[in-house]
């Protein structure tokens, strides 16, 4: 009786949806494709609306939802609806539908889904058209994880698809690609450390090797979810041993600039104050926290190769913006090569603190990493004057 009404709602559904929180490159005022710095709050709640609506809607007649995106996917091939935003709206569909049908049935229209948008991504011409198909291809692949973590070859195209864009400089598509990366990754992080059927060894080896080449376009912050997503990988291998080798090779390019940095620092403490060397030091340590994050108590491995330097380095600081500030007085520290300084001890505090939230033995951390950290964090928290503490102590201490 309703079947027609509810075909037609079906089809205002999917013409209109809203914009979905992972989907970071939208359309500006000028018709330019960019990369979106603020959350809109209200298209993400009317997209939760509208994505639990097509979801029972769905269920209700799942052909009814396939043959209508798939009609409509067809057009945008063809050319007779094609328009940024009507793929975006699709696109944006088609992943909210996620795990409302069996799994066959999403096989079937999953396969075909991104064999379309792909041929589409081919067809077209431009940076910006690109770039949009680009954005929704990761973005429905990232919404069906079950898929992913049954079909082996097509997870690791579409793996290998995302390393691809995270060489693309067009606004926006590098983040996206990590995103969907770490999604990814947490979803299906087993599939990674396991020998698959037609492979000689574990993707993560692979993917070890080669790491130096996939970063190497990204930038800083890109990098460090980057290193945490392999890390959710890492962190699914069972066997210890294996587990520490693979942090070990994942962190080798951090603690090899970090090893450098002690070096020098050595032969010449002023070497820290210089500002790339700060920066440096804040790159590494932000490195290691976000490794920390989806290792948990396994990071504790290359925590304790790192710890004590990182500890030294700390005082180091400490001591001279002590001795910046008795110069300065109270306003110096507001002068940049304090802030840098100060920004190198809270990046050492957050990875202290992040790797004591996540462990899991109490005892190993009261006993190995509580006792080097109290004479150098509490004794420069003492004797520097209030504008220059840092309140992290204080988080660390209390967690």
């Amino acid at each position: 009786l309703y079947s027609n009404v509810l075909s037609r709602v079906r089809l205002v559904l999917i013409g209109r949806m809203a914009k979905p929180e992972e989907v970071l490159i939208v359309e500006d005022e000028e018709g330019n494709i960019v990369k979106e710095h603020l959350k809109d709050s209200n298209a993400i709640a009317l997209y939760k609306q509208m994505r639990e609506t097509l979801i029972y809607l769905t269920h209700l007649d799942y052909e009814d939802t396939e043959t209508l995106m798939l009609d409509k996917l067809n057009l945008q091939l063809d050319g007779q609806e094609w328009s940024w935003r009507n793929l975006n709206t699709l696109c944006w569909a088609i992943g909210s539908i996620s795990g409302a049908m069996t799994e066959e049935e999403e096989k079937r229209f999953l396969v075909t889904v991104i064999k379309n948008l792909l041929q589409l991504c081919e067809m077209k011409r431009g940076k910006d058209h690109k770039a949009v198909i680009a954005s929704n291809i990761m973005y429905v692949v990232g919404q069906y994880p079950r898929f992913l973590r049954a079909h082996w070859k097509f997870l690791k195209t579409v793996i290998n698809k995302l390393f691809e864009f995270m060489h693309e400089t067009h606004p926006g598509v590098q983040d996206m690609a990590v995103e969907t990366f770490l999604k990814i990754a947490q979803k299906c992080r087993r599939k990674f450390v396991v020998v698959q059927v037609g492979e000689s060894v574990p993707f993560i080896d692979e993917l070890l090797g080669t790491l130096e080449e996939h970063i190497r376009d990204l930038e800083r912050p890109q990098i460090h979810i980057f290193y945490e997503a392999v890390g959710h990988m890492i962190h699914s291998q069972p066997d210890r041993a294996v587990r520490d080798q693979l942090l070990l090779r994942l962190m080798r390019l951090p603690n090899d600039s970090f090893q450098v940095l002690v070096q020098m620092a050595n032969q010449n403490v002023q070497f820290i104050k210089q500002p790339d060397t700060t920066k440096s030091i804040v790159n590494i340590l932000k490195t290691n926290v976000h490794v920390a994050m989806s290792l948990g108590h396994s990071y504790m491995t290359q925590l304790g190769l790192i710890y004590l330097n990182m500890l030294n380095i700390y005082k180091a600081y400490s001591e001279m913006i002590s001795i910046e500030v008795q110069q300065r007085g109270i306003h110096g520290t507001k002068h940049q090569d304090i802030r840098s300084m100060r920004s190198c001890k809270k990046a050492a505090l957050e990875l202290i603190e992040t790797f004591i939230e996540r462990s899991e033995d109490a005892q190993v951390v009261s006993q190995n990493f509580v006792p080097p950290l109290l004479e150098p964090v509490l004794v420069d928290y003492q004797r520097n004057i209030p504008d220059s503490r840092d309140p992290e102590v204080l988080s660390l201490l209390a967690s």
